[in-house]
């Protein structure tokens, strides 16, 4: 998860993908919008400050998206058939026919479960400007099964200020790297009061309601690559990274999309694709 991590474009027009897409995984990085609008901090998506682990350990649920077989965002699977994750994860990458899942995998250098998406749906609320209603809901063509997959639910209740939550992921672990880890990585993070991290990121960024802030200032976040991943309350998917400022900035906490604020538009789209599969 890294620097403004993931996605943001501060109101910059579509004619703009192409300098700001990162080569890899395609999340916007504010470090080189920074350079073209503002002297902002660095933007990131990563899991900073984190320990290894095993997909068994984590609980089977995350899962590796690909596009053209190249790794682009984490996802969760919350449906034999359906992947929560990102809906920046798909800007630039509209073609669904080139998207893949597979879940099951410690390192991305697994051999895991494959299955190819059929459809996905984006909230008709998601603005790339401030990444309101950052959430994709992606139908698989066959279901996601096997003895280290398992299914997450989604966040059952609005959670208080300092909650601990566990993020996980490939993301960057350094600043200075380009590509995602081959490890799993996984940090607990709390939950910043919403107010204090909207005034923190004015007039950089805008704090909508769908979204949740949670870190641990300086310490541990998620980075560039965790995006579109789970941020998790027991055995409950409450937030999807991002975006964010630098990776464990000390200032800047980790932006996530609040999954109890958006589960109406979720369970919506799961039910539209599930019925019209």
């Amino acid at each position: 998860m890294a620097n403004l991590w993931a996605c943001c474009l501060l109101a910059i027009s579509f004619k703009w993908m192409d300098v700001l897409g990162q080569d890899l995984n395609q999340t916007i990085d504010l470090g080189k919008l920074a350079k073209v609008v503002a002297p902002l901090a660095t933007v990131h998506a990563r899991v900073v400050g984190g320990e290894m682990t095993t997909i068994e350990k984590l609980g089977g649920y995350l899962i590796a998206l690909r596009y053209k077989k190249d790794f682009i965002c984490g996802g969760s699977l919350i449906h034999d058939l359906i992947v929560l994750t990102a809906a920046h994860c798909f800007i630039g990458r509209e073609q669904v026919n080139n998207w893949q899942a597979e879940g099951g995998i410690t390192k991305l250098t697994d051999k895991g479960e494959v299955r190819k998406a059929k459809k996905y749906i984006r909230s008709g609320s998601f603005r790339v400007d401030d990444l309101n209603m950052d959430v994709a809901v992606m139908l698989l063509q066959k279901p996601m099964t096997g003895k280290k997959i398992k299914k997450v639910s989604l966040c059952s209740k609005d959670l208080k200020e300092g909650t601990k939550l566990t993020v996980s992921g490939w993301g960057l672990t350094e600043p200075k790297q380009v590509k995602p880890v081959k490890e799993l990585r996984t940090v607990t993070v709390p939950i910043i009061n919403k107010k204090k991290c909207r005034q923190t990121y004015r007039p950089t960024s805008n704090i909508t309601n769908s979204m949740l802030c949670a870190s641990v200032l300086g310490k541990q976040d998620a980075c560039t690559f965790d995006s579109g991943g789970p941020l998790v309350y027991g055995n409950e998917v409450c937030g999807i990274v991002s975006f964010g400022i630098g990776c464990a900035s000390s200032r800047y906490p980790g932006v996530y999309t609040d999954v109890f604020y958006v589960k109406k538009f979720v369970e919506e789209s799961m039910k539209n694709l599930l019925d019209n599969k």
